[in-house]
């Protein structure tokens, strides 16, 4: 059974007459009557009484005609909606941002062209730590993670997509009761005697390795190291003045009083990235990184 032989029996179903049928559809009358025939011959059934006089359905016939049409007409609507879809015109995503992140500076301007272009998407947005926005983006409860590029080496490498959008530096962030909290500029050598306090490697082995590495490339090592769940929870032992630790400054707020942060001399630039799966085939999500990636000049 084809669609095409579908449309032929409604056709002629809705028309009772094989001509009109056929000039409606732009085929042969020859051709439509074979179709309807091994649409018959294939269920098993006839669906029309011909005679020289005139052309009626038969009680299954009529059934199928009514039936057929429901489908051709969500057929039609599925088809539309996809359209729809692809075009912009509605759809959904779901967006995960890395936890205390100052979304303002990338999140605002980007959903603001999306509503704009395209106000029937819907849009939610969830936070949270490496290891939360790592699997709810590999299980599909989110479409795309915005997360710090060293994570990357946590996600299955030939599953996903990245692509950087945003630029941040890294800070120093300690208590401001402690000591090297008078420095204008921190060099490395300071850092050396002090506790490191890191994500710990199970929930990204990633940020893990790039404070050690940061250290190693600046040489020196921390006299001791302890470990954070979250970036919340890093901020909070620096808070407690029980170490140092190493930050992008986008997500260190202005407003907690109780951190400094504190520039590195010479230093290279975290980023962040755009993260999805590469078989999430939601439309929306080219929409949404158009909007977000930098545009070029």
């Amino acid at each position: 059974m084809t669609i095409f032989q579908i449309q032929c029996f409604l056709n002629v179903a809705e028309y009772l007459n094989f001509t009109e049928a056929a000039n409606h559809l732009f085929v042969a009358q020859s051709s439509l009557s074979r179709n309807v025939s091994n649409l018959e011959e294939e269920l098993g059934m006839k669906l029309f009484v011909r005679t020289k006089k005139y052309v009626r359905l038969t009680s299954s016939g009529a059934i199928l005609y009514e039936e057929f049409s429901k489908l051709m007409k969500l057929g039609e609507a599925a088809v539309q909606k996809a359209r729809n879809a692809e075009l912009g015109e509605n759809g959904s995503i779901v967006l995960g941002v890395i936890e205390t992140q100052r979304s303002e500076n990338f999140l605002p301007h980007a959903l603001h062209l999306l509503r704009e272009n395209h106000p029937n998407i819907r849009i939610d947005i969830i936070s949270g730590n490496f290891h939360e926005l790592r699997e709810s983006m590999l299980n599909g409860r989110i479409d795309i993670a915005l997360t710090l590029d060293f994570d990357i080496v946590d996600y299955p490498a030939d599953d996903i997509i990245y692509q950087v959008f945003f630029e941040s530096s890294p800070k120093c962030v300690i208590s401001r009761s402690h000591p090297l909290a008078q420095q204008n500029n921190l060099h490395f050598d300071r850092l050396s005697t002090e506790t490191m306090i890191a994500i710990d490697p199970s929930i990204s082995r990633g940020a893990y390795n790039n404070i050690v590495q940061f250290c190693e490339r600046h040489g020196f090592t921390p006299a001791h190291t302890i470990y954070a769940t979250s970036i919340q929870n890093l901020l909070l032992k620096v808070e407690a003045g029980l170490g140092f630790s190493v930050l992008d400054e986008n997500c260190i707020s202005n407003s907690n009083t109780a951190v400094l942060s504190l520039p590195f001399y010479k230093t290279d630039p975290l980023h962040l990235v755009a993260v999805w799966k590469k078989d999430n085939l939601n439309p929306v999500i080219p929409l949404f990184t158009n909007y977000l990636l930098p545009q070029e000049t």
